[in-house]
């Protein structure tokens, strides 16, 4: 049976290593190992500055210093444990020609941060990458015989340590990066404790996750959330655009009473162009949330696991409709309501309610007064109390050019809101 995992010292493969916790035995299709933010996040993150760690067994404790460059270029300083003594070699992997193995690289789009490794030219691995904002720890996982496991635990900072300097002399660091002149132990607890402000914390963008992706090998495979977190997160991005795993736009749209939610899928050029539902469920296998497209099962999330989605922290053109309808000062006409109401006025109200106005924005007696509204599959739908003509919809995009308004547009290159 296969035993190889990606250990992050030099860029190595090492078999059968006792990491620092195996999970127990999960499903990794099902509960799913995602990162705590976008690729790209990774890339401003990590790009030419320090990445200095402790590796596993004998290594544990024991200082690796290494640098990702924005090109590619992986150098770094690691130890090697000969005759009962430590050694610590300098390399430098450029990419192109015979020296260019390992390199490192991550796709352009994606939620996934994660870091592919050319160990040879037929062999590629990955290793999964877990930033604290709180604390600025960094840690690397991987994923061995159905199990996450917990490769490495470092930091992110801005200099290469004094003690790392020494060990590998002849690497040549870039110039932006200064040598740390407190950090002179090769023992990772010492260093932590001579510069404890040398982890970057807090980097911009860091707020910008999901519930539970703190790491499955962090958790031995257990739950890293809870269910009560998962619906907080989804109500505070009612009517916002998240991203998939892979990256892709999709409008999180809540349902109220007996009406479904629903996941508007995004094209690149943020038109929506299908439309799924998801369901709460449980069985003998625990609890679920479901999504189905005409009757067909797509997916479940496992609940209390990593949530597949994260913030972009923009809010999707329908609800920017609503949203300024809600705050309007004077009551607006909706000419997509058609004759019975072209001397009537609207006046948009929070939770999905409105109120029938006539033309002097007083309030109108009897029937037909008020109503509720809400969005589903892209376009408005208002309901008229006692209206036996039903529900009256409108195409977001239509609506929009009925009242004068240009929402922003989400597109598949528009930068994240942080």
């Amino acid at each position: 049976m296969r035993k190889q995992l990606l250990v992050v010292i030099a860029g190595l493969l090492l078999a059968g290593c006792a990491a620092h916790g195996q999970s127990s035995r999960i499903n990794p299709k099902v509960h799913r190992n995602i990162t705590p933010y976008t690729a790209n996040f990774y890339r401003e993150l990590i790009a030419d500055k320090s990445y200095v760690f402790e590796g596993i067994g004998r290594y544990r404790n024991i200082v690796h210093g290494r640098i990702y460059s924005a090109g590619g270029t992986v150098i770094e300083c690691a130890p090697r444990h000969v005759d009962g003594k430590f050694y610590w070699l300098g390399a430098t992997r450029i990419r192109g020609g015979a020296s260019a193995k390992p390199q490192w690289s991550q796709p352009r789009l994606g939620s996934g941060g994660y870091i592919k490794w050319d160990l040879t030219s037929q062999l590629t691995e990955f290793s999964f990458e877990f930033y604290h904002p709180k604390t600025g720890e960094f840690t690397s996982e991987a994923i061995l015989q159905n199990s996450h496991v917990l490769l490495n635990i470092g930091q992110i900072q801005d200099s290469w340590p004094r003690a790392v300097a020494d060990a590998c002399p002849d690497l040549e660091i870039p110039a932006h990066i200064r040598i740390n002149e407190k950090q002179t132990s090769l023992r990772m607890d010492e260093l932590r404790r001579q510069d404890p402000d040398a982890p970057i914390r807090h980097f911009p963008g860091s707020q910008m996750t999901a519930p539970g992706r703190t790491g499955l090998g962090a958790s031995g495979g257990k739950p890293t959330t809870t269910k009560e977190e998962v619906w907080a997160f989804m109500r505070a991005q009612h009517g916002n655009i998240v991203l998939s795993e892979k990256g892709n736009g999709r409008a999180l749209v809540l349902g109220n009473g007996n009406r479904p939610h629903e996941l508007w899928q995004l094209g690149k050029d943020g038109r929506i162009v299908n439309t799924s539902e998801f369901h709460e469920v449980k069985d003998k296998d625990g609890e679920w949330l479901e999504g189905r497209r005409d009757g067909k099962m797509l997916g479940r999330y496992p609940m209390g696991y990593p949530f597949p989605y994260l913030p972009t922290g923009h809010r999707h053109a329908a609800f920017q409709l609503t949203d300024k309808l809600i705050g309007w000062p004077r009551p607006r006409s909706l000419p997509f309501m058609g004759e019975a109401y072209a001397d009537r006025r609207f006046v948009f109200h929070p939770e999905g309610k409105f109120s029938v106005v006539d033309e002097a924005g007083n309030l109108v007696e009897g029937p037909h007064f008020d109503g509720v509204w809400r969005w589903t599959r892209g376009m408005l739908e208002m309901t008229v109390r006692d209206d036996p003509a039903g529900p009256k919809t409108v195409r977001w995009r239509t609506l929009a050019d009925q009242l004068g308004m240009t929402p922003a547009v989400w597109t598949q290159s528009t930068p994240d809101r942080y």
